[in-house]
């Protein structure tokens, strides 16, 4: 069982379903609504336990309900919470989640600054097999990254804006958004955003482009491998799924391309179901899945 570190943001989600995204100031009526447990890391974390790994969460929550609410949610899915930090006077990270009949989301998110000592704890941590931090807590990720650079393991990053320039630099592995990489590069081009990433900074770099697949270079050429054709139920959290997947094949010593196929999988199944966490799919479910291709 791989052990596998996951650096960033955990959150409470208030998750509601609508026919469509309110555009008045009036009151609206959820057809369907759920509370889960989410955020970046704490949505990749799920998914790396659901698919067989020993994942370690490194987040910050505070001594309030709604920390009680997410430390239990991690908790049940088996995810190693010892690390977590409980602040005091410290107020926890919660979203208000909209999600429409086409399965597309709009996330409004409430997350505090961190004490600038926050991350001291971090040197005392084992080896882990892979490290994934997400670029939302800056501090927190170049520390995890290093820690996957000094040990010899994969160090992937969760690329969305702003990405510092040093994470992107010391990580082996960065998955870019596709807005991630525009932000980033200054570039429209994929081709040649990625050539920036691949000469500039000498890290593998690949791009996330939901129902496009995802884009990377290989042997000088741009490559597309495909997302699985879905009818989308609910797009929240698929992003995350998607790295927690791809984090536990290359802990596996899978090659990338094996890890991408994989994880596209992975977050195509979350797609189709309505609840955040809850829709995070199991390996055996993901193999199922492949077989019927």
């Amino acid at each position: 069982m791989q052990n596998i570190l996951i650096t960033g943001l955990a959150t409470l989600d208030l998750i509601f379903k609508l026919d469509n995204f309110p555009i008045k100031n009036e009151k609206y009526r959820a057809e369907t609504a759920a509370f889960s447990g989410g955020g970046n890391a704490g949505n990749s974390s799920v998914a790396a336990s659901r698919l067989g790994a020993n994942p370690t969460i490194f987040s910050a929550v505070g001594k309030d309900q709604v920390g009680s609410f997410i430390l239990s949610e991690l908790q049940r899915e088996n995810v190693n919470t010892e690390f977590v930090l409980q602040l005091e006077n410290w107020q926890s990270s919660f979203s208000s989640v909209l999600v429409d009949t086409d399965g597309d989301r709009q996330i409004v998110n409430y997350r505090n600054a961190l004490p600038e000592d926050a991350i001291k704890s971090i040197s005392n941590f084992p080896i882990y097999d892979a490290y994934l931090s997400d670029s939302r807590w800056n501090e927190a990720t170049l520390a995890t990254l290093s820690l996957a650079k000094k040990h010899i393991k994969p160090g992937i990053l969760d690329a969305e804006a702003p990405v510092s320039e040093h994470a992107v630099a010391i990580a082996s592995h960065v998955a870019f958004s596709r807005q991630g990489l525009q932000h980033f590069t200054n570039e429209d081009d994929l081709m040649a955003s990625l050539q920036v990433i691949e000469n500039d900074f000498n890290s593998w770099a690949c791009v996330t482009d939901g129902p496009g697949g995802v884009y990377f270079i290989e042997e000088g050429v741009l490559q597309n491998l495909p997302a699985p054709k879905i009818k989308a139920q609910d797009t929240l959290g698929a992003g995350d799924v998607w790295h927690g997947a791809f984090s536990v094949c290359l802990a596996e010593g899978k090659s990338e391309r094996e890890a991408i196929n994989f994880s596209n999988v992975a977050a195509a199944i979350k797609c189709t179901r309505f609840g955040g966490q809850s829709g995070i799919p199991t390996r055996r479910e993901i193999d199922e899945f492949r077989n019927l291709k």
